[in-house]
């Protein structure tokens, strides 16, 4: 356990020093500026087909679409750094050194999801606690469903950082990159066009929401406690069932690919 932690921090630490890190510090800050300023909003009326509205009665919707798109930038972040931060160390040499210890590969590859997670899940508790908080303060929204919903972006961000770790040791690495956010458009397409139908589709898309990882839904779907006027259809607990599941089918695909990964070329 002890060489795992060693591992996960030096993960931890090669992560936060890649140059894309300071790209996303920069883009969080300005983030929380827009944040505040659309929350500060809340107070304001707005007019609707000619009926004065107050801004407070739309608070729900679009407090609950911004934390939404919040939540899947982190997902795509986990995502982007992961399908880097494996195969950096493999081509830096470093990986050979750690695994010439008596280290497991097993080990060695979940330090690495580990490192490049804390980074994007620790930009993300900074910027989704803050819009909770925002939104709790200035639009009384109740934090509860945040939390639930910031659970859903925590699996989202293990599946798709998994997955996109997984892909760089078959592709090259803007190919993974690629194929992390076209999976993401994806799946977050079909899981919104679910909330416009009446009835479940059979075509692909209809699939892929039913059966494949619900990176969207189990963001969205918590949030609709602050929209009671579009409730969604769905059962919260099969969707957190089907997220965890789809984690540690990621994860066990990165090891399994890993374990039968030639070093040394």
């Amino acid at each position: 356990m002890s060489a795992f932690g060693a591992l996960a921090g030096e993960a931890v630490r090669d992560a936060s020093r890649r140059r894309i890190v300071a790209m996303v510090v920069a883009m969080s800050l300005l983030s929380l500026f827009f944040i505040d300023g659309c929350t500060s909003c809340a107070s304001g009326t707005i007019n609707i087909n000619g009926e004065e509205r107050s801004l407070g009665d739309v608070a729900g919707a679009t407090g609950g679409a911004l934390y939404g798109f919040l939540g899947l930038w982190i997902v795509l972040l986990a995502g982007v750094l992961a399908a880097d931060h494996l195969r950096q160390s493999l081509e830096d040499g470093s990986a050979d050194l750690s695994l010439a210890r008596p280290i497991s590969r097993d080990a060695f590859a979940l330090s690495r999801l580990v490192g490049s997670l804390a980074v994007a899940l620790g930009t993300g508790a900074v910027l989704l606690g803050a819009t909770a908080f925002l939104l709790g303060e200035r639009s009384a929204l109740p934090l509860g469903p945040a939390f639930v919903s910031a659970l859903g972006v925590f699996a989202g961000a293990v599946t798709l950082g998994a997955f996109g770790m997984a892909f760089s040791l078959w592709l090259p690495r803007l190919a993974a990159i690629l194929a992390v956010a076209a999976g993401l458009g994806i799946v977050v397409l079909a899981n919104t066009l679910t909330f416009f139908r009446e009835e479940s589709a059979n075509d692909l898309l209809g699939w892929i929401d039913r059966l494949g990882p619900p990176l969207a839904t189990a963001i969205w779907l918590p949030l609709d406690k602050w929209i009671p006027q579009a409730q969604f259809d769905g059962d919260p607990v099969a969707v957190g069932v089907r997220a965890v599941i789809w984690a540690a089918v990621a994860v066990g695909l990165l090891l399994l690919s890993f374990r039968r990964l030639e070093l040394g070329r």
